[in-house]
């Protein structure tokens, strides 16, 4: 008997638990559709400045093996569409759908990032395939509040503001003086751990009130490949390749509304799959090499009930600029 209620306990634990994770009534429920829209929204946004082109700017092959290396500084930007919730207004009864007015605001990430070179591969001629080159990454992310340029949008890091990545270079063609460089390149790159917020201000009509909207804890992790090519002119270069972008992301969803006792709050999570290409050419300075690259990313699918800047579409083509200097030893 005492087995048979040990039992029943435990089940009836184990159906709650999740049942209790999500908290968001009916009476949060816009507000929390709200919050899980907010998410599909900057998703994309951040993994494209984050993830950007070429994983090492300016680079097509491998760097010719141990004793060779580089390290770039640089920034990846685009125009980001940053949502304003003044005169949105939460319904108290149901989830609807709402328009968000953006705002366009230039957002960088800048990193550094590293390439160390490890075995310069095969001789193949007067080339080398082959090779192997291993990529470690330092992005940092700034905050930026409402009481800023960024609008309605506030950005907080949660500790700290660095994150690190990593990846690997293989050589499929090694540059020389009559071939390019090419390679295959694979990295990871993340946030650092964030919260997002924005305030609702009340819309004329009933039912209509104001409260916040909040992603907590919310992480971006991105993966990326790449088929780079470039090739050296003696004081300047050019280069350019393609590849593919995940991104995912999870956070807890935190709404309040005025007038409504208690908190919206559940765990929410994003995927998505995205097409990456980009161009870009180099001034050799001796010292460093000075390099710039435009790309675009596109493709992937991403959506909601609610709308930003009057679209549904949370997964439109977005134009990025890279710029930064590269110092180093190698190709």
């Amino acid at each position: 008997m005492k087995y048979r209620v040990i039992v029943a306990g435990v089940l009836a634990a184990a159906i709650a638990a999740p049942m209790q994770a999500q908290t968001c009534s009916t009476q949060t429920a816009d507000a929390c559709q709200k919050a899980v829209d907010l998410l599909n929204f900057m998703t994309p946004q951040l993994s494209t400045a984050l993830v950007g082109g070429n994983p090492t700017l300016g680079q097509g092959g491998t760097l010719g093996g141990l004793g060779h290396f580089s390290i770039d500084i640089r920034a990846s930007g685009f125009s980001a569409d940053l949502p304003q919730g003044s005169g949105v207004g939460l319904s108290t009864t149901a989830a609807r759908s709402s328009n968000f007015t953006t705002k366009s605001q230039l957002f960088g990430v800048p990193s550094v990032d590293a390439g160390i070179g490890l075995w310069r591969g095969l001789s193949l001629g007067v080339t080398h395939v082959g090779g192997v080159d291993a990529i470690v990454t330092m992005t940092y992310l700034p905050n930026l509040s409402s009481s800023g340029s960024s609008g309605g949008t506030n950005f907080t890091v949660n500790g700290s503001n660095e994150k690190f990545g990593y990846g690997f270079r293989l050589g499929l063609l090694e540059e020389s003086v009559v071939t390019p460089g090419v390679s295959f390149v694979w990295t990871q790159r993340d946030l650092p751990s964030i919260s997002l917020s924005d305030s609702i201000s009340a819309s004329t009509g009933v039912g209509n009130a104001s409260g916040t909207i909040a992603l907590n804890n919310f992480s971006v992790n991105t993966s990326a490949w790449r088929i780079t090519a470039a090739k050296s002119f003696l004081i300047f270069g050019i280069s350019g390749g393609l590849g593919q972008d995940k991104y995912t992301a999870n956070s807890t969803i935190v709404t309040t509304v005025t007038g409504v006792s208690g908190t919206g709050s559940e765990a929410q999570n994003f995927s998505m799959t995205r097409m990456n290409y980009f161009v870009g050419a180099y001034v050799n300075l001796f010292i460093f090499k000075l390099e710039g690259e435009y790309g675009q990313v596109t493709g992937g699918t991403a959506s909601g009930l609610n709308t930003f800047g009057g679209s549904s579409d949370y997964s439109k083509s977005r134009s990025y600029f890279t710029a930064g200097l590269r110092f180093g030893w190698g190709k």
